[in-house]
């Protein structure tokens, strides 16, 4: 088993996070690989990302790819919608987003499934995302990227791990995998259980906490989802990608809730996902 390597989710351009804050709590919690997620309503280029990142001396791990812009802007990323045309727009899309991942250093995008809405019951979304994926996967084969397609929460198509492994694993290869977000699994209710589906399609992870009604994406050990068994399962199926925290919460609360023991507990997660 490799020794996994502590990451975590870098937001930029957006009015609720200061980046140059968030490099200084990556920092001091001795984190220094990022996934990028940018306001792409700002235009922020790719250079300046990279220019950004390499100045705090971090380097970008992954890109998580446009889903949803704030109210009022384009509307959400329906990668599995049953209108083709619509399917056909959001893989242009990720298209150019292949291009910015490769700019800032990266070959991983992260994709949701769906936009966010009540869709899980419509039986058409299956075959939606496993034509999508087979596009991606060209993509990614032509990029040389990979596209790791995210469990979502309920009410949202995309709540069953088995359901996104199957697409990933009708397009084969190695440039369509799986995401797993611990969040959206407890939400989903069996979040041991998801890590298990994705098994070997697995190669990447979101790892956050919540109280269990919403998606608090709050730090590990703050809130009830089972971390030390997420952990377990990760090691189990043989993760070998980052160990990826997604913490969205104000700046003044993560400073306060980031402390020695909350580190060394997330330390103690990593250990264990790295089979230790």
């Amino acid at each position: 088993m490799p020794d996994l390597h502590l990451g975590a989710v870098i937001a930029f351009d957006f009015q609720s996070w200061n980046v140059q804050e968030e490099i200084a709590i990556l920092r001091q919690g001795g984190i220094r690989r990022v996934q990028v997620w940018r306001n792409y309503s700002q235009g922020i280029t790719a250079r300046h990302v990279r220019e950004t990142l390499e100045a705090a001396g971090l380097a970008a791990d992954g890109l998580h790819g446009y889903f949803q812009l704030e109210p009022g802007d384009r509307p959400g990323s329906d990668l599995s919608s049953p209108d083709a045309a619509v399917r056909q727009g959001v893989i242009e899309v990720l298209r150019r987003e292949a291009e910015f991942a490769r700019a800032i250093g990266c070959r991983d995008i992260v994709v949701h499934p769906v936009a966010p809405g009540q869709t899980a019951d419509d039986p058409r979304r299956p075959g939606g995302l496993t034509a999508a994926v087979a596009a991606l996967a060209e993509i990614g084969r032509r990029d040389d990227v990979r596209f790791l397609v995210e469990n979502m929460s309920p009410p949202m198509f995309g709540s069953d791990a088995r359901v996104l492994r199957q697409a990933v694993d009708a397009a084969g290869g190695r440039h369509v995998g799986l995401n797993y977000d611990s969040g959206h699994a407890m939400l989903a209710g069996d979040p041991v259980g998801a890590v298990r589906a994705m098994g070997p399609r697995l190669w990447g992870v979101h790892l956050h906490d919540n109280l269990g009604s919403k998606d608090d994406h709050m730090i590990p050990g703050t809130g009830c989802v089972p971390m030390e068994e997420i952990a377990r399962a990760l090691a189990e199926v043989g993760y070998g990608g980052i160990f990826m925290l997604e913490v969205y919460r104000p700046t003044d609360e993560v400073r306060r809730d980031l402390t020695p023991e909350r580190l060394a507990f997330i330390e103690r997660l990593r250990r264990l996902a790295s089979g230790r």
